[in-house]
């Protein structure tokens, strides 16, 4: 086998597609969108696929762009769908308008813990708030990851709350392992090479 092959070749992880899981993008495609990026799958059920980017951040903050809240937290573009639409990933159990994703991973929220987040009432409460999501057509995402442009992976509550943006990819990959540290040194945007 050549060296180059050997570098080129995806190997695909033990991991089933499932809500809970991340899908960590091949650099070796370069869409606009997905280039680089981690996307935690919330649902995985019939026709329903869909995920959150977590590693896009968006130039303004919460109170820029939801009425009615009070917090700077930094926004996040979850993806294409539905952009106007809010989500809220956190730690915190107690939201009974939550479902927990992975551990220690929950999406959902309600006013009680808008206002837990405004007011910092809880100082291990961690979050991330996110327009739009990222949807997938009844066997689109498997074929995506047959095609080697998706690796998937497991979330960590560190990967997912405490990772800078621009560094969640390459934290992502290293997560993998060893077999996949090589993309580390591929450059961001191949097709400019």
């Amino acid at each position: 086998m050549s060296f180059e092959k050997d570098l080129l070749t995806v190997k695909q992880t033990e991991f089933d597609l499932a809500p809970g899981r991340i899908l960590i993008s091949v650099p070796y495609y370069n869409d606009v969108l997905f280039n680089r990026s981690v996307v935690l799958l919330t649902d995985y059920e019939g026709d329903h696929i869909a995920g959150l980017i977590l590693n896009r951040k968006l130039s303004v903050n919460v109170r820029d762009l939801v009425d009615d809240t009070h917090t700077d937290a930094p926004m996040y573009l979850g993806g294409p769908v539905l952009p106007t639409a809010m989500f809220l990933l956190h730690n915190f159990d107690s939201c009974k308008a939550s479902a927990q994703i992975a551990p220690g991973i929950y999406v959902g929220y309600d006013p009680i813990l808008l206002a837990l987040i405004e007011h910092k009432a809880i100082p291990t409460l961690k979050y991330r708030f996110l327009m739009g999501y990222a949807g997938w057509s009844p066997g689109q995402l498997e074929r995506e990851v047959a095609r080697n442009m998706w690796v998937v992976g497991n979330p960590t509550p560190e990967l997912v709350f405490n990772t800078p943006a621009d560094k969640m990819w390459n934290a992502a990959v290293r997560i993998l392992g060893k077999d996949y540290l090589h993309w580390l040194q591929i450059p961001e945007y191949i097709n400019l090479n």
